[in-house]
């Protein structure tokens, strides 16, 4: 009986300590199951928003890509592998659209910027329930799609189409393209615009959704742990009276303990493996490689410790160094070396990454001897969370491609020494050539001289006529006031007054008669030096010698001085020469042509800092046949016996050579008094002094 009660006692030991293992199984599967869930449906819900995030992602490159294609290509290969990526882009965007509505695995490529790990494939798993809320409305967007796709079509219509009108040539209507592809771009940023804060919106409020039901589930975690607390603690006391199951429980769990750490003494075992072995790899870099935290170097590999042979190891060296930089050498060749300072509010790291298109390099000695090295900067992202970064920092030493640059400018140094020296012989081979060129200009000189004083002699009968034409007036009202007061006076009529009133007016005669002379004179006679001078007062020389000839013709001078202050240097006789020459050929070209209305128009200005005179006539103009000779040497359109042929030509070489200026002429419609005429319009250009 004893035994049986015995017995008995056993069996419901057993059966206790089998029924509260299996209630803390249960209840232990049944909290972790729920717990699971919960966790299940985060998952889940973040598949869904990530989802969300790569459709936002690819109709952003769509954006972009459109841009390029009306922007940034210029052959259809180009442009037909723009519209495949943005096909590429819609097919993609059309898949992850069908994952949210059927659930299923999106795997996506992504980019890292880590050496030997260019990019990545990431896989997001969503399994779709028929009760779940969508935070996309996928319709709206599949409607988006069927857009894009439509704008693709008509925006490769439209680049074809100008792309065809360059071909054939037709500007207007390619302008008209362009344009017209201008106006359709400036609708698609608002556009694309639209559905980018949609989704915007759209993500936020599937964010606000996450935050949501994390927070729920996170106060069912506590509730399902404080009855799950609850559960166990009633399980434990019922079994805690049965010491021995208890006892053996807890010596199972120490076993399955001992178990688990001899499993993490290997873990970490394995790790120190691999450590030793990135740290070999490390070492047996070339290049010096620093790995800093931007305050602090943290670590190195051994070419370091080789280069500063001072020291012993990496902890040696950060005991008396905080920087690498401390070794930097403040004279440097030039900018692209670092040194040592602030730039710009940016410590020489910071400044180095802000600039990677450049190629920085930095001076370090090694037992007094400088060393050069190109340097590099790279900052690496540890941990995202807590924004925990590292600079990665790689010296390589360029020293011997730097001394072999300068050996190579010692070189071309010596080579332009070499050149220098041939080139003083030439020189010297040359002189000879020189003298031979400096004498026969001298001749050519002299020649031209005599050819400007022929024209002056070739002019001078005119200018006789002119003295002549102008001499009369004045000397026939002379004879007049003289005769008539040799009159009065022997008829005893004359006063006192009237004999001083006459005198008065004879001697003014005189001064205009001696004016005249003197206008002459400085006509005729050659400047011996160059001088400063106003284009307008020599100018007006000339006229005062022309006005004469022109009156007898019937033809009128009108003047047009829009600048009267004309500074110049030279010889103001040749320009006068200049001027006459041209007023001349103008007076016999209306003459000769039976223009009734005969007119001059000169006008003055600046252009371009020069001095500018136009003498323009209304004669018919100059035959096209023979415009562009008429500066030519003994070229003349007149009788044998009217002209020598070097006029404009001296006058090109005077104002061309002796002045450094321009003369051209051309064939120009000019309105006079309401009627339109054409004539030869001459344009000349002297320096500003």
């Amino acid at each position: 009986m004893k035994q049986n009660t015995t017995y008995k006692k056993l069996i419901l030991l057993i059966s206790i300590f089998v029924i509260g293992f299996i209630s803390l199984v249960t209840v232990n599967y049944f909290f972790t199951d729920l717990i699971n869930k919960l966790d299940q449906k985060t998952t889940n819900l973040k598949a869904k928003l990530t989802i969300e995030e790569f459709i936002e992602h690819d109709i952003l490159k769509i954006r972009s890509q459109f841009h390029e294609l009306a922007t940034s290509t210029s052959s259809e290969i180009s442009r037909e592998l723009i519209i495949s990526d943005i096909t590429k882009n819609i097919n993609m965007i059309e898949k992850s659209l069908y994952i949210l509505e059927n659930g299923g695995k999106l795997e996506r490529e992504i980019l890292l910027n880590i050496a030997g790990h260019l990019n990545t494939t990431k896989t997001i798993e969503y399994h779709h329930n028929a009760s779940d809320k969508f935070s996309l409305k996928t319709i709206d967007i599949k409607l988006n799609l069927k857009d894009i796709k439509e704008k693709l079509i008509f925006v490769e219509t439209l680049l074809k189409n100008r792309e065809f009108l360059k071909k054939q040539k037709d500007l207007k209507k390619y302008v008209n393209s362009t344009n017209e592809i201008k106006r359709y771009y400036k609708t698609l940023p608002a556009y694309f615009n639209r559905i980018s804060e949609n989704l915007n919106r759209l993500l936020y409020e599937g964010e606000l959704e996450l935050t949501d039901i994390k927070n729920i589930i996170k106060q069912d975690k506590e509730r399902y742990m404080l009855l799950k607390m609850y559960l166990i603690l009633f399980v434990i006391v019922i079994v805690v009276v049965f010491g021995y199951i208890i006892v053996k429980q807890v010596y199972k769990d120490s076993k399955d303990i001992f178990r688990l750490n001899c499993d993490l003494n290997q873990t970490l075992i394995n790790q120190k493996k691999q450590e030793k072995s990135n740290r070999a790899i490390l070492d047996t870099q070339p290049n010096i490689i620093i790995v800093s935290n931007g305050t602090e170097m943290l670590d190195s590999n051994m070419q370091l410790i080789k280069f500063f042979n001072q020291y012993n190891s990496f902890e040696e060296f950060t005991k008396e160094n905080q920087c690498i930089c401390d070794f930097f050498e403040d004279k440097v060749p030039n900018d692209d070396y670092i040194v040592k300072k602030d730039y710009d509010g940016l410590n020489w790291s910071d400044y180095i990454l802000n600039n990677p298109e450049k190629n920085f390099k930095v001076i370090m000695k090694k037992d007094g001897i400088k060393n050069h090295f190109s340097i590099l900067v790279k900052k690496i992202v540890i941990d995202e969370i807590s924004n925990e970064i590292v600079m990665i920092i790689t010296l390589n030493n360029i020293t011997q491609e730097i001394n072999s640059q300068i050996k190579l400018k010692a070189l071309n140094d010596n080579l332009e020494f070499l050149i220098q020296n041939k080139t003083k012989e030439l020189q010297e081979l040359n002189e000879n050539l020189e003298q031979k060129i400096i004498i026969e200009t001298t001749k050519v000189r002299e020649k031209d001289k005599q050819m400007i004083q022929q024209s002056r002699f070739a002019a001078m009968g005119e200018m006789i006529g002119n003295i002549a034409h102008q001499w009369r007036q004045p000397l026939s009202a002379i004879n007049t006031t003289s005769s008539g007061m040799h009159l009065q006076m022997q008829l005893g009529l004359a006063s006192n007054e009237e004999i001083v009133k006459s005198y008065s007016k004879i001697m003014g005669y005189v001064d205009f008669l001696s004016q005249t002379i003197e206008d002459f004179r400085g006509f005729f006679k050659e400047d011996k030096e160059t001088s400063d001078f106003n284009v307008i007062d020599t100018l007006e020389k000339s006229l005062t010698i022309s006005t004469p000839a022109y009156k007898d013709n019937e033809i009128t001078i009108i003047k047009d001085y829009k600048e009267v202050d004309l500074l110049a240097h030279g010889m103001p006789s040749e320009l006068s020469q200049v001027f006459l020459n041209i007023l001349n050929n103008a007076k016999d070209a209306t003459i000769s042509n039976g223009i009734e209305n005969r007119y001059v128009n000169i006008c003055s200005t600046i252009e371009n800092k020069m001095n500018v005179v136009y003498i323009q006539d209304n004669a018919g103009g100059i035959p096209k046949d023979i415009i562009d000779k008429i500066f030519d040497p003994y070229f003349t359109t007149k009788h044998q016996s009217q002209g020598t042929g070097i006029g404009l030509y001296m006058s090109k070489d005077i104002i061309e050579k002796n002045m450094n200026g321009r003369i051209n002429v051309k064939n120009r419609m000019v309105t006079l008094d309401g009627i339109s005429y054409n004539g030869a319009c001459f344009k000349i250009e002297i320096p500003i002094v």
